[in-house]
């Protein structure tokens, strides 16, 4: 079963802008909010353009805002402005019990898979999408898209994609993910996610095949793909063969070639510029090599 319909989004909603992670170029923050605001209400922090190294300010400024945000009767979803990294360190600050009580969409990927987690655990849904930093620069189809799965919980949604290896049956589950190296980060924390019955979406940038190989072993050895009910895959950019000639491509196939459940590949998500949104919470289907997304029953939209 689907998680609940979040607060609704339509133009004119007002948008958090929040940065819990790395800090980011200006100018693509700006050209991000200008697209944002011709069709929403944006509110943001002027600390927000702080920088601490690789972070966006302390631990502190970064979770009070995301605090904020989640608190504001007025706010009706929350944007990242990047992600890079920073997510994890804030965790411990904020309580499941908020996420599920503001009922919010947070939106972003990459690092943000960190809150990703947390909304999943609480059972509230969220967007893993392109970040305000980005969507300056962003494509119109995906910038349509972009605002349709933030808008729209009442549709399906479909992609043909290819299958890892023949699977006889059907499977359904929520979905859920995100960057394969974050999740990796939150075993053996309280937030490490509970994947059973779950699709599984994954994707990554700048990891070599053996790394990747490192974390999906030790996500297999702790248990997470036990009743995994599917495992989609998105793009893994930059992390070309080394010497040995292993590629992704190899791993994902010598860790899920006899999976249990359907394996499907070539999803178009991650650090790619046709970085497509995905509706986290939503129950999935995966039917041969098409993945589809089911819409929020009639019965809950009322």
């Amino acid at each position: 079963m689907s998680f609940p319909p979040p607060r609704p989004v339509c133009p004119g909603s007002r948008l958090a802008v929040v940065a819990p992670a790395g800090p980011f170029n200006e100018e693509s923050f700006r050209a991000g909010l200008d697209w944002l605001r011709e069709r929403y209400e944006v509110t943001y922090r002027p600390d927000i353009y702080a920088k601490a190294g690789y972070l966006a300010g302390e631990d502190h400024r970064r979770l009070a805002e995301l605090l904020e945000a989640l608190a504001d009767p007025s706010v009706d979803a929350i944007v990242c402005a990047r992600g890079g990294f920073g997510t994890t360190r804030i965790l411990p600050g904020i309580d499941g019990s908020l996420v599920q009580a503001a009922n919010k969409l947070v939106i972003g990927f990459s690092d943000i898979t960190a809150l990703h987690a947390i909304w999943n655990q609480a059972g509230v849904r969220s967007v893993h999408a392109p970040m305000v930093a980005a969507l300056g620069k962003a494509a119109d189809d995906i910038r349509s898209q972009w605002i349709d799965t933030v808008e729209h919980h009442d549709k399906v949604r479909a992609w043909a994609l290819q299958s890892l290896r023949p699977f006889e049956s059907d499977s359904s589950g929520i979905l859920t993910g995100g960057n394969l190296a974050v999740i990796g980060s939150l075993l053996g924390t309280d937030r490490q996610p509970r994947l059973s019955g779950r699709i599984l979406f994954i994707e990554d940038v700048g990891e070599r095949p053996y790394r990747v190989d490192r974390v999906l072993t030790s996500m297999k050895q702790a248990g997470l793909f036990d009743g995994l009910a599917g495992l989609v895959v998105g793009a893994f950019t930059e992390g070309e063969p080394g010497a040995d000639g292993v590629a992704i491509e190899d791993v994902i196939s010598g860790h899920f070639g006899d999976a249990l459940f359907p394996v499907l590949t070539g999803f178009p998500a991650g650090h790619i510029d046709e970085n497509v949104a995905i509706p986290f919470g939503a129950t999935a289907r995966i039917e041969g090599n098409r993945l589809e997304v089911l819409p929020v029953p009639a019965a809950d939209l009322t």
